[in-house]
């Protein structure tokens, strides 16, 4: 089946090519060539699960061959175990239910432009597969680039609109800048290990762990920089481009604004595509980045500071899709604080769990905006409940996902990380515990403004003429919704890992699964090792059970929605967060990080870049026109002598000749 594995990605290609070429003259603008190649992905991604759950890892790195020199041989390849199987899956999935869920949302509205639409979704989700199964870095930087492209394209569909260029284009330019890390990253990883392979006894991840823990071999370093110092640096600066892809402080300011695009193509980033590259890339790389305990750290607590910062401003913002902007910002910073608090299975887990509630709680937010008329401010909806109660109650099971609510899927992976943060950050890494402490508070604010969000849309009395008189949803949207509802209300019994510990039960699949093969880098028991080797991380564990701390967590996701319930689930809701003041100015302006951005590139960056320009037109191209005009000059002296008249030429021979010769008269002898 292996050999068919290039065709997951392939087969939304070939509906790019397609829907570009032909979708004019197809029904639906090309819609039906995206599912069924996406539908062909799902299955073919289903059938990779089956064989690598079966024992077997598809590690095929050397497919074609780019580059071949003496010492470094740069290749595409694909890499299929235990992560990317899952990863492949949730992707594909996604990316289905959005092409089907477009067909209600983009058609009925006689939207322009479709054709291109949908071949930007089939490229879009090319990019994100090829990435996802790319079997080294430099290959997987290439489609990181191209995800970074198609969402700026998609973002920018409605480009005649001028927010929606002006988000395509920060977007665009924000991820660049984090890009540009990642870049360098990839080319000291390739100078220094001599390749870019994640998996396999030649991969960087296996000889930066023989040269640091088993002292086998050495690792060649730059700036005077020691070994452990050195891999540090190299996983920082891939890091970059997680921060700016993933969205995490200070490089999160794109996403609210990426809501400029259609609903369905935010569903589809903040779900499974752009966003969740980041996090996957540290999930892929989670062998090096475990032979580090700097940059685990400042994972940790850049993921725990984000997931806090934005949920706080979720708290205040009146448009349903921007709660759920700042909400992914959020969620993506716990995945972070996982990952380098350890918990590579916690990491994972949340990616999983979020792709399925998130991408509910967009396409949700979608069909509202259907019932709406197209209107997105909550202040304006109301009533919604017993009018759509498809939506409603789909959209309910996201939002008590999301919050963190027991039983559904985002309890299970949210209180995994955080009792990974505290287990490891009693024990020896206080850096966890602030993180840990960030990610708890951040857990009010996320059930505060979860259902804050469900009772101003869906419950009290309709607040306008469009929540007295909504638009009816087809099929194509309800069935998206169900299949997403589903998932995000079961999904989470893959990993209970409380309850495992409660009942002294096997139930722990995702470990199970994730650990996989011994010859994967993807071990779970490898990394666990590694964290634990005096060598490596030294993360020392507390002796603390689940059961508190998600106890703990659980309370504080409860009395977020209670309070939202109590003053938002009332018949005519007040705008209570008015009473904040300065504090509530703070943070609709979004602590004035767009202003700060500005001014960094107005008042610093280009007064550095005039200044670089000045000097280079005044001293450096004063220093080379100063060597050019004496060139200049002398030539054009000597070029007098150039006439071109032959009597000139007899004569200066002739010269040139008796002073030859007084010369040879007057010092023959001392030649001699």
């Amino acid at each position: 089946m292996f050999e068919y594995a290039p065709a997951i990605a392939l087969l939304p290609f070939v509906s790019f090519l397609v829907a570009l070429s032909v979708g004019n003259y197809m029904p639906k603008k090309g819609a039906f060539a995206g599912i069924v190649a996406m539908g062909g992905s799902l299955l073919l991604s289903v059938w990779a699960f089956l064989r690598v759950s079966g024992g077997e890892v598809y590690n095929a790195p050397d497919l074609y061959t780019w580059v071949a020199a003496e010492e470094i041989t740069l290749q595409f390849g694909i890499l299929i175990d235990p992560l990317s199987a899952m990863m492949l899956i949730i992707v594909s999935l996604v990316s289905l239910l959005v092409h089907v869920f477009s067909l209600g949302y983009m058609n009925d509205e006689g939207e322009t432009g479709l054709p291109r639409y949908y071949a930007e979704l089939g490229l879009f989700s090319f990019s994100m597969l090829a990435f996802v199964y790319a079997s080294n870095l430099l290959m997987a930087f290439m489609f990181f680039e191209l995800v970074g492209l198609c969402s700026y394209l998609l973002i920018g569909f409605w480009f005649r609109t001028e927010s929606a260029a002006s988000a395509a284009k920060k977007a665009f330019l924000v991820t660049r800048f984090g890009d540009y890390f990642f870049l360098i990253g990839v080319v000291g990883i390739i100078a220094t290990f001599g390749t870019a392979q994640f998996a396999g006894e030649g991969s960087f991840p296996v000889l930066a762990e023989h040269a640091l823990v088993g002292g086998e071999g050495s690792i060649d370093t730059f700036l005077g920089l020691g070994e452990q110092a050195w891999v540090t640096v190299l996983g920082l600066l891939v890091l970059g481009g997680v921060i700016g892809k993933s969205a995490q402080f200070p490089l999160h300011t794109w996403l609210p604004d990426a809501m400029e695009g259609p609903t369905t193509v935010s569903a589809l980033i903040h779900a499974a595509t752009m966003v969740a590259a980041g996090v996957y890339l540290v999930a892929r790389m989670f062998g090096f980045y475990a032979l580090s305990p700097t940059a685990l750290g400042i994972i940790a607590f850049v993921g725990g500071f984000t997931a806090l910062f934005a949920a706080t401003m979720g708290v205040v913002k009146d448009d349903i899709k921007r709660v759920l902007a700042y909400s992914t910002i959020s969620q993506y910073g716990y995945m972070m604080l996982g990952l380098g608090a350890g918990g590579f299975v916690a990491g994972s887990f949340h990616l999983m769990n979020h792709a399925f509630f998130k991408a509910l709680l967009f396409l949700g937010s979608g069909s509202v905006i259907i019932l709406m008329h197209h209107e997105q401010d909550m202040w304006k909806m109301g009533g919604l409940k017993d009018k759509a109660p498809v939506t409603y109650y789909t959209f309910l099971a996201g939002s008590l996902a999301l919050a963190g609510i027991i039983p559904f899927s985002g309890f299970w992976s949210k209180d995994e990380i955080l009792f990974e943060a505290l287990h490891y950050g009693l024990g020896n890494q206080p850096l966890l515990l602030g993180a840990y402490a960030m990610g708890l508070i951040a857990v009010f604010f996320t059930g505060f403004y979860t259902f804050r969000m469900v009772f101003l849309t869906f419950h009290g009395e309709p607040r306008s003429d469009d929540a007295r008189d909504p638009h009816p949803v087809g099929w194509s949207v309800k069935i998206p919704l169900v299949v997403l509802g589903l998932l995000a209300t079961f999904i989470g019994f893959v990993n209970m890992v409380p309850v495992a510990e409660l009942l002294n039960a096997d139930i722990e699949f995702l470990h199970q699964w994730l650990d996989g093969p011994e010859e994967t880098i993807t071990s779970v028991h490898h990394y666990e090792e590694l964290l634990h080797n005096e060598n490596a991380a030294h993360y020392v564990a507390s002796d603390i059970g689940p059961y508190l701390p998600g106890a703990l967590s659980l309370a504080l996701a409860l009395a977020g929605a209670g309070l939202a319930h109590k003053l938002y689930n009332v018949p005519d809701p007040e705008p209570h967060t008015e009473k904040l003041g300065s504090i509530r100015t703070l943070l609709k302006h979004n602590y004035y990080q767009d202003e700060y951005q500005v001014w960094l590139a107005e008042g610093v960056t280009q007064p550095i870049a005039r200044a670089a320009n000045k000097f280079d037109q005044t001293v450096v191209d004063g220093a080379v026109n100063g060597i050019s005009s004496v060139s200049l000059g002398s030539g054009q002296r000597v070029k007098r002598i150039q006439t071109g008249i032959v009597t000139n030429y007899a004569a200066l021979l002739t010269l040139g000749l008796v002073a030859l010769l007084v010369v040879v008269g007057l010092y023959g002898g001392w030649f001699v």
